[in-house]
């Protein structure tokens, strides 16, 4: 068959196609779309989404890929019909701009010569590109509804989201809030010196091993809500503190162990030393390595102290039973606040263990109740549920925390199961 020919005709066919589809589609968007927000905001990114799509359509998905895709179209047929709900206006208008799209990504591929995919491999992008353009339509042209809402959200109040801040208790009780001062230089009476650089960490140093006491000396950092803060400990370990923390620690590692103590949340990538271990003291356990990454979630409003490894290995000892357990990387240890009798040992995703630490809010079919601990940790915010139901409701998503907190709230309201109102400092929750 003369090439040109073909193509015409893969043009009619393709764009008949298209519009079936879509009217198909179009009917069901808005359940669609409520599926797709819920399934598809803990992707991080647009380039992971069409990852899935292309490695499913190469026949290299995996089988958490091929469910993933698959649940696109196990939806279709569980809504009915709603197309009559669109004016004639709208669709022609959707369809005109599908088809400009469809035409502009032949046009592409036939000038870079990569025409040689079958007509079904073209079809399945065809299929792509639909569920793509009808996302892309629905998000960037929200429903006057929407729109009212967003703008009631953020025009009555909003705020902003936490920043690096902390204060700093030296060994003689004298406090030092690290937000007032740009550069900061302190030689402390046990001989280490004190800086907080321009980028915000704060370093100790020791100046001279022969001034150190044998007398252990103690310095806590404390962060608000709202608060985060890095700090490089006196052998190197470095220390992320995350916001509602605080950690205890001496000014030089003197003894047998390194000992620190923590309250609330931090990650840690300690500096390796075969002859002297890493020792964190929560409330309820003590984790024990050489050298090694890991997280520790501890908030006493939290029903669980999680530790979680990244690299390395680490014993984590229940103060109350002796009981203790080793970890592998990609591995967290669960322990109860209420009743903390034995570890849970379960494989997590690691990216959203250290999501706070990157700048990221990351969910995955998490309750309600949890996130909303976070939200109010990180925006120094109370908040208030006008019914218990709401609370075991999981959401998946990710989001940058440097985002203000109607936009976090924005993202969840769009599942349509929960709404928000924000007055002063307290987020309010309805059904």
């Amino acid at each position: 068959m003369n090439w040109n020919l073909g193509l015409l005709l893969f043009r009619v066919h393709f764009i008949k196609l298209t519009i079936e589809i879509f009217a198909f589609t179009l009917g069901h968007v808005t359940t669609f779309i409520h599926f797709i927000v819920y399934k598809i905001m803990n992707t991080p990114n647009k380039k992971e989404f069409l990852r899935i799509v292309n490695a499913f359509l190469n026949g290299t998905a995996n089988a958490k890929q091929h469910r993933f895709i698959k649940q696109y179209f196990d939806l279709f047929s569980s809504q009915p019909d709603s197309l009559e709900s669109k004016s004639r206006e709208e669709i022609n208008n959707i369809k005109d701009r599908m088809k400009a799209k469809i035409d502009e990504t032949i046009t592409i591929a036939e000038s870079r010569g990569r025409m040689n995919y079958t007509l079904y491999q073209y079809i399945g992008i065809a299929a792509s590109l639909i569920i793509i353009s009808v996302i892309g339509i629905y998000f960037y042209h929200p429903s006057e509804k929407q729109q009212k809402q967003n703008i009631n959200i953020a025009a009555h109040s909003d705020l902003s989201p936490g920043s690096d801040k902390a204060i700093l208790t030296l060994s003689n009780g004298k406090k030092i809030n690290l937000s007032d001062v740009a550069q900061l230089k302190i030689k402390d009476e046990d001989g280490v010196i004190i800086n907080k650089t321009n980028d915000g960490k704060l370093i100790y140093q020791t100046s001279d091993m022969k001034s150190l006491k044998t007398e252990t000396i103690y310095n806590t950092i404390e962060t608000p809500r709202g608060g985060q803060y890095q700090l490089i400990l006196p052998d190197g370990t470095k220390v992320w503190l995350n916001s509602g923390s605080s950690l205890r620690y001496p000014l030089a590692f003197n003894g047998k162990q390194r000992i620190v103590d923590l309250k609330g949340e931090a990650y840690f990538e300690v500096t390796k030393n075969k002859t002297k271990s890493f020792k964190v003291v929560t409330l309820n356990q003590d984790v024990l390595v050489l050298g090694t990454h890991f997280n520790i979630n501890a908030y006493d409003n939290e029903p669980l102290t999680k530790t979680t490894l990244l690299e390395g290995s680490v014993r984590v000892e229940n103060t109350a039973s002796s009981a203790n357990v080793f970890l592998k990387p990609g591995q967290s240890a669960l322990l109860s606040n209420l009743k903390p009798t034995s570890f849970d040992i379960s494989n997590v995703d690691l990216d959203e263990a250290v999501a706070w630490k990157d700048g990221y809010f990351m969910f995955n079919d998490e309750p309600l109740e949890s996130i909303l601990r976070k939200v109010s940790r990180w925006y120094d915010v109370d908040i208030e549920y006008t019914t218990t139901a709401l609370n075991r409701e999981t959401f998946s998503g990710t989001i940058s925390k440097y985002s203000n907190a109607s936009q976090v709230l924005r993202k969840i309201e769009l599942t349509g199961s929960v709404h928000f109102s924000i007055n002063g400092r307290r987020i309010r929750v309805m059904k």
